[in-house]
Formats: structure tokens, C-alpha cells, sequence
């Protein structure tokens, strides 16, 4: 179906709305901010009283310029381009097949509910549906919101700052929501997004693209040149759209200066809704399967239990597995070395997993016993506890690019393959199998995933639920091709981690002259290092810990030995990006980096230890790879003293101020009251003087009292008269407001009528006047009638005094007749002449028209259309 074809189905675009408490001023809004062209069907859902009959129809009619429909009839209501529906509020409602279907009267939850609303629209529109959730209160609408970010849809929620009821809008995971948006900025941006969807749909732009993608690679070292183009230039026209940029390469023009463009892009590319248990089925799977197994094998391995997941979004999946360890070990879990590693790409989405915290409608399909047993109730949603955040380490990563963790048991990486060209899902595939081959561990992909794992690196364990079982083998690190090579800053400690690697993979009897040194530098830091109370680290390029010693991994919380580790993940607490940087700027300039008050435990502002970290560069050898040497000390009581100290100062600098200002308010109060003083005095004399007076006026005012009281009662009576004169007055006015308001409505139409009709008798090409009906003046002719009537001047003139003949009385006596009957009337040739030139001379049919008032009560005009017959 095209574009311009009048009904929609499932592959064209649609807008869903959903509203709760105020909405009908802002749905009002909304509809008077969209033109007669809008591109799509839209449908309206407001939770209102079932019991009592909206009136939301008709009220949307009076500001839309798009027809509305109230939808009420049982059979399915086809969507139509440029059409508002207003679904009932005593029912709920689906989209299916391009139509609008009542549910059965069965639920007790709020009605329409707008969760069934976006997630049935969402299966049948996907990438071409646009939600947008207004003012509510309530969650209503988060559950579908996420369906539709999952679908590929667009969300948009008015600005909660200017919501009158921010709940509903608040209740949506922040990953989940495309745009934040003034009201009155919401019709425009949702006709900006339809016209970019289907401008990036129709246009070929292959090698633009590719430029394009490659300028986000270089500023933002995110590689989406693999990714499906289908899939990245949808998402490119919705910004080309909301930017006013009409093509690809006017957009990439447009990232060169606008830097926080490409933010918004990348944030448009990555898709970070997720889910709690997503696919309850899969996690019993692996909670009765895979975690007995790889718990029986980590505790015979020291009670180690490594898991990574990767496009972790928002985290919920991560914790998820979490829940299922911590659940699977019980008590012992605090005794156990749990690490899950969870990676993505999205730095907003990583540091809003970090919080742990969620609102209260994403734990809806969580078991009761584990929201009891894992979470703490705050204001608005839940906490994950602290001893579940702590085995959770979270970091930003291209898995494009990434460096793969060792030792992993299980690797959960869903639903984020299918965004991957097959060249780039085998490198991913390969990483993975690098993380899995020590421990034979298990990978778990989503089930909509269509990549395959070679069966000479995975076996399959189970079809539906698509995890495999990594079948060992030595690995060398994978590498990937020149269509994805990593920038030169990657490219200057690739090649030396890669003959680490496999160096670790060689026999003891092939051990390489790294290899020594490594084993050296070890045997170091066990003679020299343990016996230091400074705490030191040794890093290569790729912030692998080669050597570390005890003072270390008890101030930096490093439980094991430490080896091999990758140290920025390693450190529970770390700011990662801070410390990321420092470390890759000391190896760049070759220089030395200090972090004076580096806090490791940000969980609560003010509650975690400080460190003093200083990172220095060297070189065992030349030729050899560079290492960095990291050395701490805590500096948590310093930083504690020093804040105490600051606090101190500020309020005795604050107490100074307050009491100079004060002393200064004293000062002129001082001055203020001896004037004051001064005048009281000579006023007490004058007093004094005048108190005779007083008191022989007092008698006089005795006197009068009691007229005055009488006349104040008569004057309360007419108090009371004038206030219900007032009333009436008061409904009087707002009355007249009224009918001036309709009056001047009135006015504009007929003025508007007077214009139009002008017009059309200006372009007629035959003999046309309009005639007063009450008097029968001429009010105007068309230019035809101007040119026989000439020269004379006939506006105003009565048809009597314009026309004379033998047939002049008869045709004034039609018209008196169309007049008093309102029909229309065709007369018979009539002569006539109107006293102009000889052209004037003839015999005319005359078709005359009453024109009727705005009420249809009388007739106020005539409209006669005349033809000479020869």
C-alpha cells in the first residue's frame, strides 16, 4: 500500500496518545497544533469516568482542523491518514490489521488501558509507530512504551516540569523515551518525524552513509559501519527530520558543528529497553540447568562464578542474573567471589543501571520473594541491595571492539546480533569463545537472534531458547578486518596484547622472553612489594594487572590474587571514565597523572573512601611494552578533615556576615528610634492640647452615633441590594460576553462569505448581482453587469430605478415573490433597458436565488444570475 492510498495497515505509520488526569487541556493543545496534512491516523486514550458519557469528541472538534471520530460501534473502525480517534472510556481497546477493536468489558484496571493500547500497536506498526504520553497520574502506559522502544517505535512524553500531573510520564524508564517536549512543540515535532521517516525510507544514499558513519566512528570512537543499514537509516531520518535537514550529506554537515548532535544520534541508533526476566522460561532454564552446573564448578575453583553481559541496556538483565546466583548460593553468597560484568555501549543507560534503581511498574513480573529479599522500597520504585550492586560491575564498551573478559562461566548477550552484519556477528561469536573456552562455559543469545555459532567452537544445548556451550580449544585473541580496524590509539597496544595472549596459551616450555619478564616482575613484587604499605599496581596497555601487591588489593578491594585481571573493572567502586582517561593520557604523553581525590564508593554521596592515585609510565627494556605503575594511599580521613574543616569556615564566615549585617540593622534602628523619640514628644504636647477639644466633640459624636446607626442599617439593606444587583449584572455580562463572542464569530464568517462571493462575481463571466432583499438595492455586480450598466453608478440604487421597460413591474414582482416563498425562480425573457448605451437593449432570463440569513430565519439577499436571448 502507498502513500497515497486513503487507509492504513500495518505498514504505514500511526500515533497513539495516551492521557489520564488534565489531559483534555492538553489533548486540546495537541490537536489544535496539527495542519490538515498530518501524514497519519492518530488515536486518543484518556482514562475519564466509565459511568458518566464523555464529551472529549466534541470538545476536540471545536480546536482540530483533522476530522474526528468517536469510536463506539462493536465492528473494527479502519484507520484513516489525517484522522483523530477518541476511543471510549469504559472499554479496552487494540490495534490490529490497520483497525481500531473494542475488548470485552472484563478487567478491572483503568479503562482504555494504554499499556494494551501501545503493545498491540507496536506488534502490528513496529518501527513505524509514534507513542506520546502526556499528563496522568499513575503508571499506565510505561509497560507499552517500553513494547514500542523494543519494536524500534519512537516515545515522546510532555516535559514533566510543565505536565499538570508528572506521575505518568515520570513512571517511564528514561532509556525508553526518545524525546521530552513542551506541549505546544509536540503536533509539530510528530509531523517533522513522519516526514523524515518516509524521506529516509525512499532515498538512496549508500556512499553519504558511509560517510556519515564513518565521521560518528571518528568523534565518537562507536563503530556502526557493520551495523544493518536498514536498520541505522530509519533512525538517521527521524534526526535529519527533528535537525530540518532535507539530505544526508546537508545532516552530516550539521554533526561537523553541532557536537551534541552526535550524542543524540548514537542515542537514536541504540535500542536500551530491557527487562527483568525477560523470557521467564529461558531463566528457569538457566537457573535449573547452567547455574548447578558452573556453582559446582566455581566452588571447586575457589568460589569463583565469572559472568559478562553484554548490551547489558539498563541493567535489569544483569541483575537478573545476579538474583539467580545470589538465590542459587543463599547464605553463602557474601562468601563467594560473584562477579557479572556488564557491558554496553550507551553511557546513559550503563549509569542509570549502575544506580540499581527502578520504577515500581518494570518490576511488575518480578516473584514477590525476590523483590522482598533483593530490593529496598524507596520514594517512586525499588533499590536493588547493596550486596547485589557490588557483584555487578558495570562499563561502557563497543563489543565491536572490546576486549574480551577471561574465565567467563556463562555469556548472555540477547537480541543484539541481529543489529550486526554476519562478518561483524563471527568477531563478536569469536570473542565470546575467547571469554568461554578456559571453563567450557555456556553463551545465551535471544531468541530472535539468526547468527549461528560454528559447531566447531559451540554446541548446541537448547534450540528455543538458543544457548550453546562453548567446546574448548586453545584460542588465539580475535582479530578482526580492515573494514573495522579499530583508530591508531587501539592499534598502538593491539598487536602486543595479541602475543601476550597467545603466549599464555603456549606450553611451559615455550615461554617467551615476555613471558619471563612477566614471571620476574611477579616474583618482584612478592619480595619487594608485599613488604610497602603503599599501595601499588602494574598495568600493561590494556589495563591487564601484571603485578599487584597485598597493601593494594586490601585498599582497592581486589579479592583474589589479581593477575590478569582487567584493573579498571577489577576495583569495586572505580570511576571508570576518570580513571580511564588518566591512564590512556599518561601512556599517550608518556607523563605522569595524579588523581588527588579519587572516591571509589560513589553509592551515596559523601559515604565512600578516597584515594590519592599517582600513574606513572615505564619500560623494562627497550622494545619492550610500556606499563604504568599505579601507586594509591587513602587519603579518606585527610579529605573527611579537610571537608569538616571547609564546612567550618564557610558557617564562620557565614556567622561574621550575619552579625555585621546585623549590627548595621541595629545601628539605624538605634538612629531611627531616637527621631522617633524626638517627634513623640512634641506630639504628646500637641495631643495635650487637643484633648479639650476632643472631649467637647466627643459629646457631638455621642449625638450623631445614634443617626448614624440608622442610617447604617438603612445602608446594609441597600448593601444587600446592590449585591444582588451585582449578581444579575455579573450573569448579565458574562452573557453578552457570550453573544459577543458568537457575534463576532459571525462577523468574521460574513465578512469572510462577503469576501468569497466578491470574489467569484468578480472572475463570472456572465451577468451577476446581488440584490438587499428588503428594499431591493443593488449591493454589487460582477465586472459583466459593470460594463452594460455603465457609466452610470448602480450600487445602492433600487432595480425600479436602474431598469425601465414593460417588463421592469413583472420582474420586481418575482422577485417579491422568491423573497416571500425562498425558492428560486427562472423568469421568462424579459425586456428591459438600463439606460446605458445600445447594448443595454435586449431580452433577459433572469435566475433569481434567495440567500437566506446565518439562522435560516429570513431572507436577506438575492442573488440574480441574468442571460440575454437574442
Amino acid at each position: 500500500m502507498t502513500d497515497s492510498d486513503n487507509t492504513t495497515s500495518s505498514s504505514n505509520d500511526l500515533v497513539v496518545v495516551g492521557a489520564s488526569a488534565g489531559g483534555v487541556g492538553a489533548l486540546s493543545t495537541l490537536v489544535s497544533t496539527l495542519n490538515k496534512s498530518f501524514p497519519a491516523p492518530i488515536v486518543l486514550a484518556q482514562h475519564l469516568d466509565p459511568q458518566r458519557p464523555s464529551h472529549l469528541g466534541s470538545i476536540l472538534e471545536r480546536r482540530s482542523a483533522l476530522p474526528i471520530v468517536v469510536v463506539s460501534e462493536p465492528a473494527p473502525t479502519p484507520l484513516e491518514k489525517g484522522t483523530i480517534y477518541v476511543v471510549p472510556a469504559n472499554r479496552h481497546v487494540k490495534i490490529l490489521d490497520g483497525h481500531v477493536h473494542l475488548e470485552a468489558d472484563n478487567e478491572e484496571r483503568p479503562k482504555p488501558s494504554v499499556d494494551m493500547l501501545l503493545s498491540s500497536a507496536a506488534e502490528s506498526y513496529g518501527e513505524h509507530l509514534i507513542a506520546v504520553i502526556l499528563t496522568g497520574s499513575g503508571s499506565d502506559g510505561a509497560a507499552g512504551a517500553v513494547d514500542v522502544k523494543n519494536a524500534g517505535g519512537v516515545v515522546i512524553i510532555q516535559n514533566p516540569e510543565t505536565a499538570p500531573y508528572p506521575s505518568m510520564p515520570l513512571s517511564l524508564p528514561p532509556t525508553a523515551v526518545d524525546h521530552v517536549v513542551d506541549m505546544e512543540q509536540i503536533g509539530p515535532l510528530l509531523f517533522d518525524i513522519l516526514k523524515g521517516i518516509h524521506f529516509a525510507a525512499e532515498e538512496k544514499v549508500d556512499d553519504p552513509l558511509r560517510d556519515l558513519l564513518g565521521q560518528v566512528s571518528a568523534q565518537t570512537n562507536i563503530d556502526f559501519r557493520n551495523y544493518k543499514p536498514s536498520t541505522i537509516l530509519r533512525r538517521i531520518g527521524r534526526r535529519m527530520a527533528v535537525t530540518h535537514n532535507s539530505n544526508i550529506r546537508d545532516y552530516a554537515d550539521y554533526l561537523r558543528t553541532h557536537p551534541d548532535e552526535v550524542k543524540e544520534l548514537v542515542k537514536a541508533f541504540l535500542i536500551k529497553v530491557t527487562g527483568f526476566f525477560r523470557d521467564p522460561e529461558a531463566f528457569d532454564f538457566i537457573k535449573n540447568a547452567i547455574i548447578p552446573e558452573i556453582v559446582e564448578r566455581g566452588r571447586d575453583n575457589g568460589r569463583t562464578l565469572r559472568v559478562w553481559s553484554a548490551g547489558c541496556a539498563t541493567g535489569e538483565e544483569a541483575y537478573s542474573l545476579a538474583l539467580l546466583i545470589a538465590d542459587h548460593l543463599g547464605p553463602d553468597f557474601p562468601e563467594w567471589n560473584a562477579k557479572i560484568f556488564a557491558t554496553d555501549l550507551a553511557s546513559d543507560a550503563i549509569a542509570f543501571a549502575r544506580r540499581g534503581l527502578y520504577p515500581e511498574n518494570v518490576l511488575s513480573e518480578l516473584p514477590d520473594d525476590y523483590r522482598n529479599r533483593f530490593f529496598e522500597r524507596i520514594d517512586h520504585g525499588y533499590r536493588v541491595n547493596k550486596a547485589l550492586r557490588q557483584a555487578v560491575i558495570f562499563g561502557q564498551q563497543d563489543i565491536s571492539r572490546g576486549v574480551p573478559f577471561p574465565r567467563i562461566d556463562l555469556v548472555t548477550c540477547r537480541n543484539l546480533l541481529i543489529y550486526l552484519k554476519p562478518q561483524l556477528q563471527q568477531v563478536v561469536l569469536d570473542l565470546f569463545a575467547y571469554s568461554l573456552h578456559q571453563s567450557h562455559g555456556y553463551l545465551f543469545l535471544g531468541k530472535a537472534e539468526t547468527a549461528r555459532p560454528t559447531k566447531a567452537t559451540f554446541e548446541l544445548v537448547n534450540k528455543k531458547w538458543k544457548i550453546y556451550r562453548c567446546l574448548g580449544g586453545p584460542l588465539a585473541f580475535p582479530q578482526q578486518d580492515g573494514s573495522h580496524t579499530p583508530r591508531a590509539t587501539t592499534a598502538m597496544f593491539q598487536e602486543p596484547r595479541r602475543r601476550q595472549i597467545g603466549t599464555a596459551l603456549q606450553s611451559p616450555h615455550e615461554l617467551t622472553q615476555a613471558d619471563t619478564e612477566i614471571a620476574q616482575l611477579r616474583r618482584i613484587n612478592e619480595t619487594m612489594l608485599r613488604y610497602t604499605t603503599v599501595a601499588v599496581v602494574i598495568i600493561d596497555r590494556t589495563y591487564r594487572i601484571m603485578a599487584i601487591n597485598a597493601a593494594a588489593r586490601r585498599l582497592l578491594g581486589v579479592r583474589d590474587s589479581g593477575y590478569d585481571q582487567d584493573f579498571l573493572h577489577a576495583v569495586r567502586g572505580m570511576p571508570y571514565q576518570e580513571m580511564r582517561r588518566a591512564i590512556d593520557t599518561a601512556f599517550r604523553e608518556h607523563t605522569t597523572m595524579t588523581l588527588p581525590e579519587t572516591e571509589l564508593d560513589q553509592t551515596s554521596e559523601g559515604s565512600g573512601r578516597y584515594l590519592h592515585a599517582t600513574i606513572m609510565i615505564m619500560q623494562v627494556e627497550p622494545g619492550a611494552p610500556e606499563l604504568a605503575v599505579i601507586t594509591a594511599a587513602d587519603v579518606t580521613e585527610q579529605v573527611q578533615i579537610k571537608r569538616r574543616l571547609e564546612a567550618v569556615q564557610r558557617e564562620h564566615t557565614e556567622l561574621i556576615n550575619d552579625l555585621s549585617t546585623a549590627n548595621k540593622r541595629f545601628g539605624t534602628m538605634n538612629k531611627e528610634l531616637q527621631d522617633a523619640n524626638e517627634e513623640l514628644q512634641a506630639a504628646n504636647e500637641e495631643l495635650m492640647l487637643t484633648q479639650e477639644e476632643l472631649q467637647a466633640t466627643n459629646e457631638e459624636f455621642e449625638a450623631t452615633n445614634e443617626e448614624l446607626q440608622a442610617t447604617n442599617e438603612e445602608l446594609e439593606t441597600n448593601n444587600e441590594e446592590l449585591q444582588a444587583t451585582n449578581e444579575e449584572l455579573q450573569t448579565t455580562n458574562d452573557e453578552l460576553s457570550a453573544r459577543t463572542a458568537e457575534l463576532q464569530e459571525i462577523t468574521t464568517q460574513y465578512r469572510l462569505e462577503q469576501l468569497q462571493l466578491s470574489q467569484l462575481l468578480q472572475r463570472y463571466p456572465n451577468y451577476v448581482m446581488v440584490l438587499d432583499a428588503e428594499d431591493l438595492t443593488i449591493q454589487t455586480v460582477n465586472p459583466a453587469y459593470d460594463k452594460l450598466l455603465k457609466p452610470r453608478e448602480v450600487i445602492g440604487l433600487p432595480v425600479s430605478e436602474v431598469f425601465s421597460g414593460k417588463d421592469v413591474d413583472h420582474l420586481i414582482k418575482l422577485l417579491r415573490t422568491a423573497i416571500r416563498e425562498r425558492q428560486s425562480i427562472d423568469t421568462p425573457p424579459i425586456q428591459a433597458s438600463a439606460f446605458a448605451n445600445g447594448e443595454s437593449e435586449g431580452r433577459f432570463i433572469h435566475t433569481v436565488v434567495p440567500i437566506t440569513d446565518g439562522n435560516g430565519v429570513g431572507v436577506n439577499r438575492l442573488f440574480v444570475y441574468s442571460e440575454r436571448v437574442e
